[in-house]
């Protein structure tokens, strides 16, 4: 869970947890997973994907279509890429739910 080295202790099964508070941390893990709290955590992350993604094509359509360069040459196309990778993540967290 945490991904410290588990000693073999030689005898039955093999560990999969460093220790207790390891353990407890994973079953608290696996019993938040499908909570309302984390619907609502997920819902909020899915709006600030969107928020940021409208942003950065907002400013990218202000870039190519403003009469005289805003920034720097190479801007529009970070922003750009930038936004690319904020829909793949939006992308990535809807296809999950």
């Amino acid at each position: 869970m945490c991904g410290s080295l588990i000693g073999d202790n030689g005898l039955g099964r093999p560990r999969l947890y460093c220790s207790a508070a390891c353990k407890q941390r994973a079953y608290r893990a696996r019993i938040w997973a499908g909570t309302p709290r984390q619907s609502s955590a997920l819902r909020r992350r899915e709006a600030h994907l969107a928020c940021a993604l409208m942003g950065k094509a907002a400013c990218v359509h202000v870039l190519l279509t403003e009469p005289e360069p805003i920034v720097l040459q190479g801007s529009a196309s970070a922003l750009t890429e930038a936004a690319l990778e904020d829909a793949r993540e939006l992308l990535h967290v809807l296809e999950h739910r």
